[in-house]
């Protein structure tokens, strides 16, 4: 083999390990290792309508005065006025206002790939029709970012809890760790007739 072979199949050898290095760096902006996550606190802030399920707050779920870890996008912003139950702490006095052609990404939170359910706290003083999207933003096996649609929400001029929202098992065992990763999870009104609200996001990260 001549020096120009060995060197034209040495460029694509190199070539072929940074594709598969990129999408893998990728991927784990979002994943975490198993056993990092022993810190969560828990409670069971949804116990009143009949869920003694034990969640986990979103970093920054709370929208009270501090750093918010979320990206807001096109007019997304906090504001004053808690969700009525007041689930987190009777001193909070703030939520997050999500206006037509808004979106809001919170920081990724940890959890087990099984079943992971996210609820939260929303209000809609528009249209009844109106909806708000949730999506889920998760690591790819092979790299990249997954997108999952969670669902649809309706909401009232009160405020009132979201159903439980899910990632099934068929999703997430397409990550990149076995048995925990990282989920963020994005809210989009629909359309322009609703005046969304949302406030205290918590995730249920165990397997049920």
């Amino acid at each position: 083999m001549n020096i120009r072979v060995r060197a034209t199949l040495a460029a694509i050898c190199s070539c072929a390990l940074v594709a598969l290095i990129a999408p893998a760096a990728q991927a784990n902006l979002l994943s975490i290792l198993p056993g990092s996550c022993g810190n969560q606190t828990e409670s069971q802030p949804f116990s009143r309508w009949g869920d003694s399920n034990r969640y986990t707050l979103v970093s920054g779920g709370t929208f009270e005065v501090g750093s918010l870890p979320w990206t807001l996008l096109s007019g997304a912003s906090v504001g004053s006025g808690n969700e009525s139950y007041y689930v987190n702490a009777s001193s909070d006095q703030r939520s997050l206002s999500l206006p037509s052609g808004s979106s809001a990404t919170s920081s990724p939170v940890c959890t087990s790939i099984y079943h992971p359910t996210l609820r939260l706290f929303v209000k809609n003083t528009g249209s009844a029709s109106s909806r708000m999207r949730v999506e889920a933003l998760y690591p790819a096996l092979l790299g990249g970012v997954q997108l999952a649609r969670l669902g649809d929400l309706s909401g009232t001029s009160t405020w009132q809890p979201s159903p439980a929202l899910s990632l099934t098992a068929t999703n997430l065992l397409a990550t990149v760790s076995l048995q925990q990763t990282a989920i963020a999870y994005r809210f989009t009104p629909e359309d322009t007739s609703g005046r969304w609200l949302i406030d205290d996001v918590y995730v249920d990260p165990r397997m049920r």
